[in-house]
């Protein structure tokens, strides 16, 4: 059997190579500036926050880390990282969420407020702020992997791969005699 022939691609559109960029910077942004180093900052202080606020800072960075790996994943125009991008991303958001959501309930219920230039400014709220728009990442990656995934390319991809594995399972079985001559 021959090798598989691979398409060629096509040129990615100026609008997708857009997105990327956003995508880039908005991750950059918040899973990893914001998200990951609210929870450094957490663990930095885990005296006086205690274990449970800790183990909260602890999955702040995984989520930061998960949601990253996703953008980085959906950067390319293959099907199978942008079929696992999307839901890397979406376990990433749903742990992000979560502990930001007991994070500002026990912000809330401790009555923290800010110190120094944010004094008098609760702390759920910068919380909320800083960490909430983690959705616009998450929604990107998501449109991106869609996108790619359903685009030509990768579609014609799949195409060949399947008649190719299918033109090998029905191809005639070596002659078990020998006498091919």
């Amino acid at each position: 059997m021959k090798k598989i022939k691979k398409p060629l691609r096509s040129k990615q559109k100026p609008s997708m190579t857009a997105m990327k960029v956003i995508l880039i910077v908005l991750t950059a942004v918040y899973p990893v500036f914001m998200t990951m180093l609210t929870g450094a900052g957490i663990i930095s202080n885990r005296s006086s926050y205690g274990s449970t606020i800790t183990r909260y800072g602890i999955c702040l960075i995984i989520s930061g880390i998960i949601m990253t790996a996703a953008a980085i994943l959906c950067m390319s125009r293959r099907s199978t990282p942008n079929l696992i991008a999307a839901p890397l991303s979406g376990a990433g958001f749903a742990l992000c969420i979560t502990v930001l959501i007991r994070l500002i309930k026990h912000a809330e219920s401790a009555g923290w407020t800010g110190i120094a230039k944010y004094e008098g400014v609760p702390v759920s709220d910068m919380y909320r702020t800083r960490i909430g728009p983690v959705i616009a990442p998450f929604l990107l990656t998501v449109l991106i992997s869609a996108l790619q995934y359903f685009s030509y390319d990768c579609s014609e991809e799949r195409r060949i791969k399947r008649e190719y594995r299918l033109k090998k399972e029905n191809a005639p079985a070596p002659s078990i005699i020998g006498d091919d001559d």
